[in-house]
């Protein structure tokens, strides 16, 4: 997450949407000044609660296919991770 990440949308995460092999591991940077959360759209697929500045949260994708995630704290930050 970017410095200003509340205000950036789908821009927030860099790069979105990332594409990434099967068994890869995804590690979200908060680099802003507030908390943010990395939460999977599909209920209980990943959930990072929430990620104080300059913390970090990581996932291994096992399962292919489009996994889209979002922000609980700020709508209008999401993101896409495609799985191959």
């Amino acid at each position: 997450m970017r410095s200003g990440a509340s205000t950036r949308g789908s821009s927030a995460d860099a790069p979105n949407p990332i594409t990434i092999s099967s068994g890869t591991m995804v590690t979200w940077t908060n680099s802003d000044t507030i908390a943010h959360t990395s939460t999977s759209d599909t209920s209980g697929v990943f959930d990072s609660g929430s990620i104080p500045a300059g913390g970090k949260f990581s996932f291994t994708f096992q399962n292919k296919g489009t996994v889209t995630y979002h922000c609980t704290f700020h709508f209008g930050m999401v993101g896409t991770i495609v799985v191959q």
